[in-house]
């Protein structure tokens, strides 16, 4: 693979790692703060600088601290409200500056350290994580606002939830189990394993079928169906996608 890409594979997987691994819930919620602004964005700078393995670029970790903590910075100014657009609109920004970093010093001819242990297997490696973590983690986050319309309907109609605490099941124990399911298709289908799946919904259904065989749990049931089912899709559209952008290299 020609070096200028896998060294822009290899800062996707940085970004990824930083926005979907790294960055908890806690950060989230206190990322106003410019303290915790900065020790985020220093989070993905030091990963670029890892992931690329250009140890002369010492510029680069330094752009990837200033433009994310740019990025993020306006993001909150824009607010909360209409969270697709503003997530689908950061994450382009991120990736076009990972676009400008990657003909900016891509181009430089270094070689990232890396290639001397993994040699050409090297942007498999990115590629394979990186689809990972779209996969089992930003597939998750769309698919719990996707179902949010319904989970309310879902609470509207149960009132008494709060009298009924373990009606709910474990805290967050659904996005658990969605991550789970949404790793194993993806590790099914680049096996080639495709029939997998199959005995992945199967299992679902049968450790379900107690929970949602009552009529009255029927909105329950269908929020569960249609949360399974954006997840499912999801999760194969991301795996055949990275089984065919391997098969290309």
């Amino acid at each position: 693979m020609i070096p200028v890409v896998e060294f822009g594979f290899s800062l996707l997987t940085a970004h990824l790692v930083g926005d979907f691994v790294l960055q908890t819930e806690r950060i989230v919620r206190n990322k106003r703060r410019w303290s915790v602004l900065l020790w985020h964005s220093f989070h993905h700078a030091a990963l670029a600088y890892l992931f690329a393995g250009r140890w002369g670029a010492w510029l680069l970790p330094a752009a990837v601290l200033a433009s994310h903590a740019a990025i993020d910075r306006l993001k909150l100014a824009l607010g909360p409200s209409r969270f697709l657009l503003w997530f689908t609109l950061d994450q382009a920004a991120h990736v076009f500056v990972i676009f400008l970093l990657t003909v900016w010093v891509g181009e430089g001819g270094e070689t990232s350290a890396w290639s001397g242990w993994l040699g050409t297997a090297l942007p498999r490696v990115w590629i394979v994580a990186g689809g990972a973590i779209i996969c089992v983690r930003v597939t998750g986050i769309l698919v719990g606002h996707w179902v949010q319309p319904y989970l309310r309907e879902l609470e509207a109609a149960r009132g008494v939830l709060a009298t009924a605490p373990l009606a709910r099941g474990l805290t967050n124990g659904g996005r658990v189990i969605g991550q789970w399911e949404r790793a194993l298709i993806y590790l099914f289908i680049l096996l080639g394993q495709p029939a997998g799946v199959g005995f992945l919904v199967a299992a679902k259904s049968v450790f379900r079928f107690g929970e949602l065989k009552d009529r009255e749990n029927r909105m329950e049931a269908e929020y569960i169906t249609i949360g399974t089912l954006m997840s499912f899709a999801c999760a194969l559209g991301v795996s055949y996608l990275i089984a065919w952008v391997l098969t290309g290299l």
